[in-house]
């Protein structure tokens, strides 16, 4: 009876093993199922998604041409109470007039014109944004300027406290100095001593090689540039931002109720009022709030409604809205700059950016800021508005009637009138434009 016995023992031991390794596989298919499953998931959410963005990206192209045309003659708004079209590009997120109301993706436009033209920058212009960032320390800031000037020259003669040739080869890895215009944005980063001026910058959101203006237009600034501009504070940047929603700026004098003088004296030379023709189009995914409210529409079977608009953000004690409910610090998106030569022409090209960072539009959760005839100093108190504040910024004038009027085109007269330079004559070199 022993031997069946353990006959029938290693017979149970071997059918247990069975089972376990059927057990093993059996678990092993279904994960390989699962994750095939979930490949299939994403890659599909991948082309959708992509479509979308392609999508988006002409709906988005399609506006700018539609920007360029007249608008038509009896349009019902008061000519007192009209915008100029252009300042729609300002970085704001837009409603667009082909819109896709089950689109995931929203759409930013921002016009050139807002931020700092690097190939029109002056001497006098630089030294004012190193001083911005680094301070008044003599020394340092005469080494970067020798440092940018020995970048752009043409030559290989080294000024005193500048970099050519023999410096930037010792480097790891090794490059030569560009010794003409700067043609990209990134390469700011490899100049002598830049990398620690500008560190923590992201320079796409000051910085622009394209268009022939010099100077920023302040209806279509974005916050980091306007904190990088001389005179500048946060709370005035924060009032040009907020106020311009309702009303646009069209001369300098607009600004006399929120600046003191010795800032305006400052700001002043770096404005102008022109738009241009170069372009930055954003495109990212919606937020967990508005994908929500268009997968309620979607299964409502609602096909007119349009998604909710964003609830107002909680405000902490102080009637701030709280950080965390702010998403559009750092944000990533698709980008694609072009150029708009008309309305009958297809935009062109210039850079595709697939992983851009978005500007801080975080004052777009702030209310309007009321300036009732009052100078707001650098330290945030108010003071009374004088008659002999008005006068002191008298001479910088208004913009030229090309500036002011909102014109797109890229050339014109300096917009800098007889407090500023004036930009180098000409068009982009890089993109062949006028």
């Amino acid at each position: 009876m022993k031997p069946k016995a353990a006959q029938r023992g290693v017979i149970l031991i071997i059918v247990l093993w069975f089972i376990t390794i059927l057990t093993v596989i059996a678990a092993t298919l279904a994960s390989e199922v699962r994750l095939s499953a979930k490949a299939v998931f994403h890659n599909r959410n991948d082309l959708q998604h992509w479509g979308e963005t392609l999508s988006a990206l002409n709906r988005a192209e399609m506006e700018l041409l539609l920007s360029k045309m007249p608008e038509p003659v009896n349009n019902p708004v008061p000519l007192e109470k009209r915008k100029n079209p252009a300042y729609r590009f300002n970085g704001q997120e837009l409603t667009l007039a082909y819109a896709a109301p089950d689109s995931t993706i929203s759409t930013r436009i921002y016009d050139e014109a807002g931020k700092i033209n690097l190939l029109y920058l002056t001497k006098i212009q630089m030294q004012q944004l190193l001083e911005k960032r680094m301070g008044k320390d003599k020394e340092r800031l005469e080494a970067l300027d020798d440092a940018w000037q020995d970048w752009i020259d043409t030559d290989d003669t080294k000024r005193l406290n500048g970099a050519e040739k023999e410096y930037y080869e010792k480097l790891d890895p090794p490059y030569e100095p560009r010794n003409e215009k700067i043609q990209t944005i990134g390469e700011l980063l490899m100049i002598k001593g830049f990398k620690e001026a500008f560190k923590g910058v992201e320079l796409d959101t000051v910085f622009t090689i394209y268009g022939s203006t010099a100077g920023v237009n302040p209806n279509l600034a974005t916050r980091e540039v306007l904190l990088m501009l001389p005179g500048m504070t946060d709370e005035i940047a924060n009032t040009i931002l907020t106020q311009r929603r309702e009303k646009e700026f069209r001369t300098v004098q607009d600004f006399n109720d929120f600046m003191q003088p010795e800032q305006l004296a400052e700001f002043a030379p770096w404005v102008h009022f022109a738009a241009s023709n170069f372009f930055t189009i954003a495109l990212y995914p919606k937020d967990e709030e508005e994908l929500k409210a268009l997968e309620e529409k979607k299964n409502s079977g609602d096909k007119t409604s349009t998604v909710e608009k964003k609830p107002e953000p909680e405000l902490d004690k102080d009637g701030k809205p709280k950080e965390e409910k702010i998403q559009l610090k750092n944000r990533q998106a698709y980008m694609v700059t072009v150029q708009i030569a008309g309305s009958n022409q297809a935009p062109k090209v210039l850079m595709t950016n697939p992983y851009g960072t978005l500007p801080d539009m975080r004052h777009e959760t702030m209310p309007i800021i009321e300036t009732k005839n009052t100078i707001r100093s650098s330290s945030g108190s108010s003071l009374p508005s004088t008659s002999g504040s008005s006068s002191s910024t008298s001479g910088f004038g208004a913009s030229p009637s090309s500036s002011s009027s909102g014109s797109s085109s890229s050339t014109g007269t300096s917009p800098f009138g007889s407090s500023g330079g004036t930009p180098a004559s000409g068009g982009n070199p890089f993109t062949g434009g006028k």
